[in-house]
């Protein structure tokens, strides 16, 4: 990979020495993205007041907000395609290795996680967004070393699995097997529990399959995939959708599938702009962002958590006082933004790239 403030790399190549590939910048760009709406829709100004389309549905429903979690997956998938530190392979790190650096790499954003969770509720909590994140890669790791067929095997019975559960036992609220699992596991009913985490791995293997045709650096072969995965997912999902609700809390396979077509959508969008048409400066902002997306994050958000809920409530409604006050909390969303990508951009012009 290029170093974070060059955007380019060497194409030589000696007997003795192989340039690294060329950072993929829509990638980084389209991880920003992913980072600056997760913070849009965590960090609501006032509630009720925030936009409802920055806020997922109450059960049932699909929103843009919906759509950030399935984006950053995706780009998980795809990053573990484009490195050839991840996976075992000849002349690469051996499964020990490989499976090690996963496993440490799991651990960390797994007790982040935890820390994380306590800092924003004063107690101890397993279940949240990088605990999602954590176990989510690692089992999608474990699936990635299977035979192509094989991975597609087991993404298939991921959804098959998850439609005849619900169907067997339902989707209605409180009475929902993963709810019944959550309370078990956690005492309490969360979004980001063991069973959506499970789900959830067929959206880093959809990225990871796309991003094997990054590899390939087929500009046609990566358009075509990448709208093949906006297109037959959605149609799949849709079509579904009267029998298996689209529901981000429970992670149906609807959500997953409607959340894939729109991760690869939004994907193909982004390359189309920054790698093709050659759009840099404009979002050269969300490329930092996703150089470093998860430290970000954990950063922002921890600096967020200890904001008391009053100071933050104070400061929407005196903006509320001259705007309208959808417009004053996403402007507190806005805050947030804007400092991480203000600690993305200390860590860009540094060369600093944090893997978590």
């Amino acid at each position: 990979m290029s170093e974070p403030g060059t955007g380019t790399a060497s194409a030589e190549v000696t007997a003795d020495v192989v340039a690294p590939r060329p950072r993929l910048v829509s990638l980084d760009v389209t991880r920003g993205l992913a980072v600056a709406a997760m913070l849009a829709v965590n960090n609501e100004g006032i509630n009720p007041g925030h936009p409802g389309w920055l806020r997922h549905p109450e059960w049932n429903g699909f929103s843009v907000a919906d759509v950030v979690f399935p984006l950053f997956l995706f780009c998980i998938g795809v990053s573990s395609a484009l490195s050839s530190k991840q996976m075992p392979s000849p002349g690469g790190p051996t499964f020990g290795q490989a499976f090690g650096a996963m496993a440490k790499r799991c651990a960390i954003l797994f007790g982040l996680g935890v820390g994380l969770s306590a800092l924003k509720q004063h107690q101890l909590v397993l279940a949240g967004v990088l605990q999602h994140i954590a176990i989510t890669s690692l089992l999608a790791w474990f699936v990635l070393l299977l035979p192509r067929r094989a991975q597609y095997a087991v993404g298939l019975a991921l959804l098959v699995a998850g439609a005849a559960i619900g169907l067997a036992w339902g989707f209605r609220d409180g009475h929902t097997v993963d709810q019944a699992i959550d309370r078990f596991l956690y005492d309490r009913e969360t979004a980001e529990g063991l069973p959506v985490a499970a789900v959830s791995v067929f959206n880093v293997l959809a990225g990871a399959w796309v991003g094997r045709w990054f590899v390939t650096g087929d500009r046609r072969q990566i358009v075509r995939h990448l709208a093949t995965w906006t297109v037959v997912p959605l149609a799949v999902g849709l079509v579904l959708a009267p029998w298996i609700p689209v529901n981000k809390r429970l992670w149906t396979p609807t959500y997953a599938l409607v959340g894939a077509a729109a991760a690869a959508g939004i994907s193909l969008a982004v390359y189309w702009l920054v790698d093709l048409r050659g759009v840099r400066r404009p979002v050269h902002w969300l490329q930092e962002l996703g150089a470093n997306p998860l430290a970000v994050y954990v950063a922002s958000s921890a600096l967020a958590s200890v904001v008391p809920d009053r100071a933050r409530i104070d400061v929407v409604e005196w903006m509320a006082g001259v705007l309208p006050i959808a417009v004053a909390s996403v402007a507190w969303s806005a805050v947030w933004i804007v400092l991480a990508w203000v600690i993305a951009d200390q860590l860009w012009r540094r060369h600093v790239l944090i893997k978590l």
